[in-house]
């Protein structure tokens, strides 16, 4: 580099390299820096005893013990101490003083050194700015220089520069810089340190910025601040943070292919129902009204089939027309509605009757398997007031698979069914019936939600169903913890706290499924008046947030068997507040 020389004549100290570069002329100020570090000195201009010259520039050597603490040097010029030194900047109030380069009055440089310091606590004495609530840089091991003061590019510009603050400055500095990994001073700070605006010390809790991303309406997630659910939380938003890793032109090109593949499938495997088709009007009940009520969809095809009225249940029948049937005649068509103004996410899709039948030609080992579990559980489960289950004939409603431990922490995978009485053989064969219903998640479902759940599992580690140890196939479920499942059961109109979108499948024994089946029972969304019909082998995945129930059984001839996958919010969680590791 090629030193600068010096004009007497016109006070300008000429630095080659930057004239060469910027074709500019800098002022000359008679300091001992300005000789030693020509760099410093800003394009436009800066005034012999400003701010950035002072406070950088001056040499530190010599402090006495209680000098040590501030990081300007007590020489007479700016000074700023971690006691009593005086707390008014007099050059920042002076417009002469302040920079011609475009540092403006009320500057982040002048509130920075020109606020009132009173009164700091002694976690607050090492920060190097004042805590009067404006741009403040937490203490700790970070460089004490401003990167604005080293590079000329970063300083603002002179003459028709303009006054904007360029990449690395103060400004961009004490808002964007990242303040992971907090010392026990910092610790205290009342707002989050997620690397935004930081201010001083308090007593707020350490969060994490994820919740600050929108979570899927089909996504349940645990809203408190203990480690269960701040997994949740995380893993609600994970695909959303990988869509930001950096990835292969061919790998967002694959991604890219995969989603438009998917919607065109959708298109044209799928029929968007329309409620009403403008000449009917369902029965549409408020989510508050399903909350304080017990709603129940009556599937019966005739009076005698139609359930007894009983005092407090209100009843939707389907025989009565008080909800919207959906269904289709072509066989090799869907089903699918969105909510009109919504988020463009399924409430449900029914998989066409060809493609489900392809998955399950029949269903008498599996409804073997569902009498032989209902045989070893002692009594039908209860699921509470809110999820009621209404059982005919003295049937039970069981689950099985992993499940989040009652009187343990941890998740526990429900081998212990194979303790009381279930063989391994049925156990096997719910597992294969519930990798088939991830099979029809796969085919069906929107790309979104499979890249949502399957990032979820990568960052959580979550448990899914297993096969039983005696299994030739090792491989555990994917998506899904268990199964829940009854003989002719109904439900309770309710809200499943699942994790992503569920699976129902409807059965019956000693049957070869064919395309023009007759209905067996209804899938009812109340508070959008629907009530999707199913004929044996359906797959009809829905989202588990929308108020839902399974109907009662349209024959009261037929013995129906009914099957749900799902995947549990607390499983996700791995309910375990004792692990603070998220």
């Amino acid at each position: 580099m090629i030193r600068g020389s010096l004009d007497p004549d016109n006070n300008i100290a000429i630095d080659l390299t930057m004239a060469q570069d910027y074709n500019i002329k800098q002022q000359y100020v008679e300091t001992q820096n300005n000789y030693c570090q020509p760099e410093l000195i800003t394009r436009g201009g800066m005034r012999e005893g400003s701010v950035v010259e002072d406070a950088v520039e001056r040499s530190s050597w010599g402090k006495s013990r209680c000098e040590e603490m501030c990081r300007f040097p007590n020489t007479g010029g700016l000074h700023h101490t971690s006691g009593g030194a005086p707390l008014e900047t007099p050059t920042l109030r002076d417009p002469e003083l302040i920079t011609r380069g475009g540092m403006r009055e009320g500057s982040v440089v002048e509130n920075a050194f020109e606020r009132n310091i009173g009164g700091k606590s002694r976690c607050e004495q090492m920060c190097r700015f004042p805590n009067t609530g404006g741009l403040h840089h937490t203490s700790g091991g970070a460089p004490l220089e401003t990167p604005t003061l080293r590079d000329p590019e970063l300083i603002t510009g002179g003459k028709g520069g303009g006054n904007g603050m360029r990449e690395g400055s103060v400004v961009e500095v004490a808002i964007a810089r990242n303040s992971w990994g907090k010392s026990r001073c910092e610790q205290m700070c009342r707002f989050p340190n997620t690397g935004g605006l930081h201010r001083t010390s308090g007593d707020a809790p350490l969060e994490t910025p994820t919740l600050q991303i929108p979570v899927p309406v089909w996504c349940g997630v645990h809203k408190s601040n203990s480690s269960s659910s701040k997994r949740t939380q995380v893993a609600a938003v994970a695909y959303k943070q990988i869509l930001h890793h950096p990835v292969k032109h061919s790998t967002k090109h694959k991604r890219s292919l995969n989603a438009n593949r998917k919607c065109q499938k959708q298109k044209y495997k799928l029929k968007d129902v329309v409620i009403g088709n403008g000449k009917f009007t369902p029965k549409c009940l408020s989510l508050n009204y399903i909350r304080k009520n017990s709603v129940v969809c009556d599937g019966g095809a005739t009076e005698s089939d139609a359930l007894k009225s009983k005092y407090g249940i209100h009843y939707l029948r389907i025989s009565e027309h008080d909800l919207w049937t959906c269904d289709t005649v072509n066989a090799s068509i869907g089903l699918r509605y969105r909510v009109k103004g919504g988020d463009n996410s399924p409430v449900f899709i029914r998989l066409p009757r060809e493609e489900s039948i392809n998955i399950m030609k029949d269903g008498r080992s599996l409804c073997s398997a569902m009498r032989t579990c209902a045989l070893t559980q002692r009594q039908t489960l209860t699921r509470g007031n809110l999820n009621c289950v209404f059982t005919e004939d003295g049937n039970k409603y069981c689950c099985i698979g992993a499940q989040p431990g009652r009187a343990q922490k941890g998740v526990q995978s429900g081998l212990y069914r194979l303790k009381n009485g279930l063989p391994t053989k049925e156990w096997d064969l719910l597992h294969k019936v519930l990798k088939r219903a991830e099979y029809a998640f796969d085919g069906y479902m929107d790309t979104e939600a499979i890249r949502h759940i399957t990032s979820a599992r990568s960052r959580v580690h979550f448990k899914t169903m297993v096969p039983s140890p005696s299994s030739s196939s090792k491989k555990d479920a994917r998506y899904y913890n268990g199964v829940g499942f009854g003989i002719n059961v109904y439900l309770r109109s309710h809200i499943d706290a699942d994790f992503t979108m569920s699976i129902v499948q409807a059965h019956i024994d000693n049957h070869d499924y064919a395309n023009d089946d007759k209905i067996i029972c209804y899938f009812a969304f109340p508070r959008i008046g629907v009530a999707v019909a199913l004929r044996p082998g359906d797959f009809l995945l829905f989202n588990p947030h929308e108020p839902h129930s399974i109907s009662s059984r349209c024959n009261r001839e037929d013995d129906v068997y009914i099957i749900s996958s799902y995947l549990k919010t607390a499983v996700v969680g791995l309910n375990d507040n004792s692990d603070p590791k998220v």
